[in-house]
């Protein structure tokens, strides 16, 4: 942020109204356009196999974009999928979710794709989100990251059809949890403007 740059808060962000989707990264608003339909496509199919799975394990809450999580009061996101276990359910309030999730989910767009890996990915690590999955629909790639005992990120599965034909990928936050790729990247719609 830069020193003439203005310091945006949450109480300023409520200021917004629930029709924008925007973020605030260490006191940057950032506006987002719709994502497209292949990003939707995608996030549709991944989150019916979670919602399945949890609801019949009866592990916890799942919901979707846009949904704010409140990091912190210059930090606040709306990840693509956000998880939170049973155990923390405490953290959920009608207008977001206050504190860390133990899983969020970002599909990334070409325009999203630097945010996601690197920025959010470095803010996901140090406000303590076990799992973050980091989906490319134009890759057809998962990469499911954990924190380890240093509460660093690192690689516990991954898959990409296009590359590898590795086709599951598994969390370790959601214990049990495998995911076929194929069920999630049904078609591609990524050429198609």
């Amino acid at each position: 942020m830069t020193a003439t740059a203005e310091l945006w808060t949450y109480d300023k962000y409520l200021t917004l109204g629930e029709e924008t989707r925007s973020e605030i990264i260490e006191g940057d608003l950032t506006m987002t356009a719709a994502p497209g339909f292949s990003h939707q496509n995608v996030s549709s199919e991944l989150d019916f196999i979670l919602k399945q799975f949890i609801k019949k394990n009866g592990l916890g809450y799942i919901v979707t974009a846009p949904t704010d999580v409140i990091l912190s009061d210059v930090n606040i996101v709306q990840p693509d999928i956000v998880f939170i276990s049973k155990a923390r359910r405490g953290i959920i309030k009608e207008r977001g979710v206050f504190g860390p999730p133990d899983l969020l989910v970002e599909i990334i767009s070409p325009s999203s794709h630097y945010r996601d890996v690197h920025v959010k990915k470095a803010l996901y690590e140090r406000f303590g989100v076990a799992e973050f999955w980091i989906v490319n629909p134009y890759m057809k790639a998962v990469e499911v990251l954990a924190l380890n005992q240093e509460g660093r990120y690192e690689l516990i599965s991954d898959g990409c059809l296009m590359a590898d034909g590795k086709e599951k990928v598994a969390s370790r936050v959601i214990e049990g949890l495998t995911v076929d790729l194929t069920e999630i990247f049904t078609e591609d719609f990524t050429t198609e403007r």
